[in-house]
């Protein structure tokens, strides 16, 4: 019996253990499949991505690492699969973003889709910028925010305030330049940082007018002032180099809180990396200078409309407005709000960030006037016309022998000038993310709550002609414009498409509807600064180009590399000034 007993047991004992391996495999098999991506029915994707769990994320963060463009991978993938809408799967364990590659469904879903808003993304990605309307959802909070700044973007305080301010720093960098061009003595130098510095004095001007008397371009003008051309450094391409001196402490500091953005943003988790760097010993120390000079800039403030009772600046506006709420609702003003603080100006509390005013208007504009820098010495029959079409516009200023007044750019318009600016944001707009709020449809098909969707703007329809689609898979509200023409190359710069009438050329009219563009995106979630930017960018070009001719540059110097993060940057901008009226340079 008990051989019996045995042979049954090695007869029967493999039976389960198989058994429970094959559970095991099973279970492993199952759990595998739910750590693939899972793709959305109909929408095309990348086969082999869809069969690991990391899915496109190798493939991306290799493309970012190697180019640092982020807008190209984007592009890239829309390129293989030829699709208006193609899905990719980037966020492992997460729903696949989608990714759309057509200018009209592009600009519905920005201007006419409430379904779609501000994406986890964005949020996330500016959550170092605390109660700045740009990083909320649309909603009551956005709507309050937004309040403190409506009348810093009216024609009357634009105009009336702020353009002297704008046109003074233009003068600024144009005089600046003078100098680094009679030191570089006919070599190239890098007007990169200069740019930046310009914009940064354009928004302290903007928030904090005569109440702030540091500058970012000051010590760089100072530093100029000390050189002459024999002690100017040449690089190896040939070109002069140019010291960078040291600013202010608190502009030092704006500028490391803009770059701690800048690195949040493009990290794999931004609210991770926002609490590490609040934790910093850098941080600590910025808020405190911040707070420092930020409270002494508010009582300022205050000071000057309790007694003039008029508000010359972003931050007396604020101020005035609270005043004149409190009034109304019969109640003491709260100049400590901090909602309009964090809108203002960087913050005051601990463990607040900067307010997102600085990197609204620092990169995104220096970023834009390089560009044009950049294709203005490479086409040099583009800068011939613009530099016409400012004579023939501003023909007494000419007449006179001197610069056209701030007063004079207010008051008229340059068509070339305008379809210039535009075709430079348009070749050089970031995409532009989004996130379903609900389950909706896209192009045909469902879309689930919490899908995050990017609108390609290098892609079909924006730098490339569009790809073929039923007009019938249109949303609803999506509205054709006829006027968009993708005959020409549409990854040249070419001003003139913007330009309708006299043949098109430098004296035609601008239509801003000739093209999309959305590089100050679209609809209620548009940037609220953009006037105030075209505004600084009419002032400085008409300067420049009123002032300087561009000349041609070394080859290995005109061709920078691009990096996208939270704009689309060129890591330099050479330059070979010659002043308007003088021959070259011996």
């Amino acid at each position: 019996m008990a051989l019996l007993d045995a042979i049954q047991h090695v007869g029967t004992g493999p039976i389960p253990s198989t058994f429970g391996i094959f559970v095991f495999l099973a279970v492993l098999y199952i759990a595998y499949q739910r750590l693939l991506p899972q793709p959305f029915p109909g929408i095309p994707y990348n086969k082999q991505s869809a069969r690991s769990p990391l899915g496109d994320a190798p493939d991306m963060f290799r493309e970012v690492r190697r180019t640092r463009e982020l807008n190209v991978w984007l592009a890239k993938q829309v390129e293989k699969l030829q699709a208006p809408l193609v899905q990719v799967f980037v966020q492992p364990f997460s729903k696949p973003w989608l990714l759309v590659a057509n200018s009209v469904e592009g600009q519905d879903i920005l201007m006419r889709r409430p379904e779609f808003d501000r994406s986890d993304l964005i949020t996330d990605g500016m959550r170092v910028l605390d109660g700045f309307h740009a990083r909320f959802k649309t909603g009551n909070l956005t709507r309050t925010n937004k309040a403190w700044l409506q009348d810093l973007m009216t024609p009357s305080f634009l105009n009336n305030i702020v353009s002297p301010m704008i046109y003074h720093n233009s003068e600024n960098l144009v005089h600046f330049w003078k100098t680094k061009t009679r030191l570089a003595n006919g070599r190239s130098f890098d007007v990169h940082a200069d740019l930046d510095n310009s914009a940064f004095d354009g928004m302290l001007a903007f928030m904090f007018g005569r109440h702030f008397k540091h500058t970012a371009l000051g010590p760089q003008i100072d530093a100029a002032s000390k050189l002459t051309a024999a002690t100017v450094e040449v690089g190896p391409n040939g070109e002069a180099k140019f010291p960078n001196a040291p600013f202010n402490e608190f502009i030092e500091g704006v500028y490391e809180m803009v770059e701690a953005i800048d690195w949040a943003a493009q990290s794999l988790s931004p609210s991770l990396a926002t609490r590490w760097f609040r934790k910093t010993a850098k941080y600590r120390h910025v808020k405190a200078v911040e707070r420092r000079v930020i409270l002494q800039l508010f009582r300022n403030g205050l000071s000057s409309i309790e007694a003039t009772g008029e508000a010359k600046t972003a931050i007396e506006c604020m101020l005035m407005r609270e005043r004149k709420a409190a009034e109304k609702q019969d109640r003491e003003p709260d100049y400590s709000n901090q909602t309009m603080i964090d809108e203002a100006c960087p913050s005051i509390p601990p463990n607040k960030a900067i307010g997102g005013q600085f990197i609204a208007g620092l990169h995104t504009t220096s970023s834009t006037l390089a560009f044009v820098l950049i294709y203005l010495t490479r086409h040099p029959e583009a800068q011939t016309k613009l530099r016409r079409a400012l004579h023939r516009t501003y023909s007494a200023a000419l007449a006179e022998n001197r610069a056209p007044t701030m007063a004079e750019l207010t008051k008229t318009r340059v068509p070339y000038l305008e379809a210039v600016i535009e075709e430079t944001l348009r070749l050089h707009a970031t995409s532009i993310t989004r996130q379903a709020i609900r389950d909706t449809e896209l192009l045909g098909h469902h879309v689930p709550k919490g899908t995050n969707i990017i609108v390609i703007a290098n892609g079909p329809g924006f730098h490339a002609p569009s790809l073929p689609l039923d007009p019938a898979m249109h949303s609803a509200t999506a509205k054709l414009n006829n006027n968009w023409d993708e005959s020409r190359d549409m990854k040249a710069f070419l001003p003139e498409r913007w330009l309708v009438g006299a043949g098109h050329d430098d004296e035609g009219e601008f239509d801003a509807n000739a093209a999309l563009n959305i590089a100050f995106g679209l609809g209620p979630r548009g940037c609220w600064g953009r006037r105030l930017a075209y505004m600084e960018m009419r002032s400085i070009l008409t300067l420049v180009l009123w002032n300087f001719d561009l000349l041609a540059i070394e080859p290995v110097l005109a061709d920078p590399k691009l990096s996208y993060s939270v704009v689309h940057r060129a890591n330099h901008c050479y330059v070979k000034l010659q002043a308007r009226g003088e021959g070259p340079v011996a």
